[in-house]
């Protein structure tokens, strides 16, 4: 047996045994649980202009997420995810909500059904340290949200709250599961297939990720600003930092919000000496302004010289329903307009927005991009409390190559025990 799946029912055991626990009755391990999660029914399809094979996959299933309660800090987790296929075509290819094969290839739909998280978490002196698999929300690092179900990682997390404003955080993980895994990989094999997706084959050591964090809220009483701070890196890899800053103030009736980026990542070690060497950075911002409903944003990013490397999710400067700013030498511009009607108004419940951007290649028209994007949110709640739908629809035109459409539906019950 792999000494990593060892590792965390020694701990378990450990902490059972711990005296801590005597001064607290294990039976607020039970009493004081929780289970809340999500229903969820969603369909995805993408079409094409030109002689791609066109993709569709219905998918029905869930997320579930069990907690326990605490005694002297000490407390569990664990969570079930699920993706079944149904009302599956025959002449459609694979669209990648359940499993069978690779995106595009006409295949038979398998259900993916898996323990998504299974954890011990110690809360002390301000400092929250979690082992075991758990799902991760860092710039670069995080459950990347495109399909029925999310990213998910196994390792060691640790944050730090101790000082007011900042949080320090510090990540350890050695395996991760896509969103059809049924079973944990090693990083490097996210890695890997990053490459392999451009037709570069790169040979990577089952090396762990470690990254550090800083959070801070300024204490400024003009406007609300709140910075962060990430590096990541992986041995024979690369290493990589993150920065952004999130500025929002008000002026007058209306609420203005400054959002700039940016990205920096260095192949090392072997990675650097091989085909696949990179050495790039994204740099952008948002700046919007929200006002009675409304919140209209201006989006810009450029690229430097490499391909963004992100397998596993993350906050690039512009994200779309199909297209994200990623490739090198390229500068995007983007546009957004988003309205949520009123509570009190006939449409409550009711939100929009239309998201529109270009993606330019330096010196290359014929590799210009542009995509629309249309979505509505309807929650149901004052009818069905938990209900909400939603649907999507992409048109993305290509300066070579097929231009598509990409639509999907969401239909979701959330509830909480």
């Amino acid at each position: 047996m792999n000494i990593k799946t060892k590792l965390l029912p020694l701990v378990v055991a450990c902490l059972a045994a711990s005296p801590a626990f005597a001064s607290e009755p294990m039976a607020n391990i039970f009493n004081d649980g929780s289970l809340k999660g999500q229903f969820q029914l969603f369909d995805f399809q993408r079409n094409f202009d030109g002689d791609s094979t066109d993709r569709q996959d219905t998918s029905f299933g869930g997320l579930f997420y069990l907690r326990s309660g605490e005694a002297n800090g000490i407390s569990f987790g664990g969570s079930f995810a699920s993706a079944n296929p149904i009302w599956e075509s025959n002449n459609d290819g694979l669209y990648g909500l359940v499993g069978g094969g690779a995106p595009g290839s006409v295949v038979e739909r398998t259900a993916v059904n898996r323990l998504q998280e299974y954890f011990v978490s110690g809360n002390w002196y301000d400092t929250q340290i979690v082992v075991g698999a758990q799902e991760l929300r860092t710039p670069m690092m995080n459950p990347f949200p495109l399909r029925a179900i999310p990213f998910t990682y196994r390792g060691a997390s640790i944050k730090n709250t101790s000082i007011e404003n900042v949080a320090i955080s510090a990540l350890y993980i050695t395996d991760y599961m896509g969103w059809t895994d049924e079973e944990f990989n090693n990083v490097s094999s996210g890695i890997r297939s990053e490459f392999a997706r451009k037709g570069v084959i790169v040979d990577v050591e089952d090396n762990p990720i470690y990254a550090l964090g800083l959070d801070y809220n300024l204490p400024i009483d003009s406007v609300k600003a709140k910075t962060s701070l990430w590096y990541y890196t992986m041995e024979d890899v690369y290493n990589q930092y993150h920065v952004k800053l999130d500025v929002s103030g008000e002026m007058g009736a209306a609420n203005w919000y400054f959002i700039p980026s940016y990205l920096k990542q260095d192949s090392t070690g072997e990675l650097d000496q091989s085909a696949a060497q990179f050495d790039t950075y994204q740099a952008g911002f948002h700046l919007g302004m929200r006002w009675n409903g409304f919140d209209a944003t201006v989006k810009y990013v450029t690229t430097g010289d490499g391909d963004v490397v992100a397998p596993f999710g993350d906050e690039k400067v512009i994200i779309q329903q199909v297209v994200q700013s990623a490739r090198a030498n390229e500068d995007g511009y983007g546009l957004q307009l988003a309205y949520q009607f009123a509570p009190d108004s006939a449409l409550s419940g009711v939100s929009t927005y239309v998201n529109w951007a270009n993606y330019e290649i330096d010196g290359d028209s014929s590799q210009d991009i542009d995509e629309t994007d249309f979505s509505v949110v309807y929650d149901l709640a004052k009818y069905v409390d938990g209900l909400s739908v939603r649907a999507r629809h992409a048109i993305v035109n290509y300066s070579t190559g097929d231009d598509l459409t990409d639509t999907r539906f969401y239909v979701y019950y959330k509830f909480a025990i």
